[in-house]
Formats: C-alpha cells, structure tokens, sequence
C-alpha cells in the first residue's frame, strides 16, 4: 500500500483511472479531528477487501490521522471560518495490466485530497431538502451492493436529472422499483412509531451514518425495520431523512413523486432530533 498526496501526476495505467478499479470515503474533518474515523477504515477495509484490494489497516488509519492534524489546518483560513473540512480518501487498485486483470505486482495508492465543507448544508438543515425521485434506476449488483466503488456513472446521470429538475436532491431507486438511497447518501423515513431504511441487498452504498444509526438504534433497542420498500412507502411516512459523513442527519420537507403529487414532511421533528441525538454521540 503506497500512500500519495493529490499533487501526485495520475499515471495513464492506473487502474481507477482506467476501469474505476478502487474505493473512496469521504471523512468530515473538523477542528483537525476526522469524524466517525473508525466507521470510514471499517469502509475502506470491507469496500476494497470485496474488489479484492488489500488495505494496512493500522498504517491507513494513521496516515489519516497524520493528514488531519498536519496538513488540514493549513487549508482552515481558506474556509470563511468555518472549521470543517472535507478528507476524500482514494484507493486505487493501482498501476498496471492493459485490460481487466491486475497486474499481479499492482500496489494499491491511497490518494489524499482536501475540499471545502458546503456551506449551504446549514441552510438546508434549517428548511430541509425538496426531493425528486429519479427516473436513473440502479442496476441490481449484489456482489457490489453496499460498496462505494468507483464506478458512478448511475450517479452521474442522475445528478442530471437533480440539476434540470432544480430539486435539491432525489430518491433513487433499483430496476425492481425498490427505494434505495437519494443520490448523495441513505434514506431513513419514519412512520408507526418505527424508522425504516432500504436493506442495500442489491445495490446501493452503505453510509458510514447508516452504518452509526443501524447499530445505535438497534443498541437503544428502538424500533428499527431494514427491509424493501417501495415510493409508496415514503409518501406515507412522517418524516424523511438523508443521510451522509458531511450532512449527518439531513431532513426532507417534501418529495414530489412520479405521478406529480407532492408530499410535505414536518422539518425538525421529535424523531429526527433524536435520531440526530444519535449521531452526535459518535461524532
């Protein structure tokens, strides 16, 4: 495993580069301290184990904590104040091998890259997010299911739908019309008294925030269904949620969904805080 920084030239045999053959994990990054950092070296160690990449686990989780403490407070000024940063973590299964099969001497590079924090997060958590559902759906994959690889050209076309749309974000799907995630992090919806969140069996990326809140509802011994479900489901919920490593729990205040009709959801609710409450006890 080589450790490079983002000034380091791509080189034309790169596996990512060619074939999108890596995983990456976005890490918020505030006050020099990586949020969540044992959920993101439990991702990059399963992400790349299934596309067969072996990761140093102990020498990962330093070189990102020494990234962190060294090189991120060099960027703070540039931030408008704000003490957050985002830590993108790129591991390629790296040089070599014209088509698909590696070389059987590629190193795997873990490329560090630092980017500012959205500012506009803090005004969508304020009045909440206007969501489309996408026509993109998601091809069924399960030996890829819950990974964050490489290959996001799904994600890519959607986002162009989300743009024309002017909509802040949108509920995708899979080819079977089971809701799986929006387009920038997992769903959550809340109906009965219960939370729900898509089961990702065939495809999907399994969030390092879902990953918190299954195992932190789950400990509280809250209602918690993981499972399939369907548009129809969340337009009978409470309360939506979106959920990512920069947004944390991000509310939804209204879906519009295929047939035109538009469903609003309470912004700020009492199971939202405290699936918030959560969260902020692993930040």
């Amino acid at each position: 495993m080589q450790i490079i920084t983002d000034d380091t030239p791509i080189q034309p045999s790169d596996r990512a580069f060619n074939y999108g053959d890596g995983v990456f994990t976005t890490l918020c990054i505030e006050n020099s301290r990586p949020q969540l950092l044992s959920f993101h070296i439990n991702r990059l160690i399963y992400d790349a184990s299934a596309i067969g990449i072996t990761l140093d686990e102990t020498a990962l989780e330093q070189a990102i904590v020494d990234f962190a403490t060294k090189q991120v407070p060099n960027n703070v000024s540039t931030q408008s104040k704000c003490t957050k940063l985002v830590l993108k973590v790129h591991v390629s299964a790296g040089i070599g091998g014209r088509g698909y099969a590696r070389d059987d001497e590629s190193v795997p590079q873990v490329r560090f890259s630092i980017h500012p924090y959205p500012v506009h997060y803090a005004a969508l958590a304020e009045q909440g997010m206007a969501l489309i559902c996408a026509e993109t759906a998601l091809a069924i994959q399960p030996l890829l299911a819950g990974v964050k690889h490489m290959n996001r050209l799904e994600q890519v076309l959607i986002k162009r739908e989300i743009k024309a749309s002017g909509a802040d974000d949108a509920i995708v799907c899979d080819t079977q019309d089971h809701v799986v995630e929006s387009s920038i992090g997992n769903v959550f919806f809340y109906a009965n008294s219960t939370w729900y969140t898509p089961s990702l069996k065939g495809s999907g990326v399994n969030g390092v925030v879902r990953q918190c809140l299954i195992q932190a509802l789950l400990n509280d011994n809250q209602a918690l269904n993981v499972g399939e479900y369907e548009l129809s489901d969340l337009a009978k919920a409470e309360c939506v949620v979106v959920t990512n490593a920069l947004m944390g729990v991000m509310p939804v205040n209204a879906i519009t969904f295929p047939n035109a009709s538009i469903v609003r959801y309470q912004v700020d609710s009492e199971p939202q805080q405290e699936l918030a409450r959560h969260l902020r006890k692993h930040l």
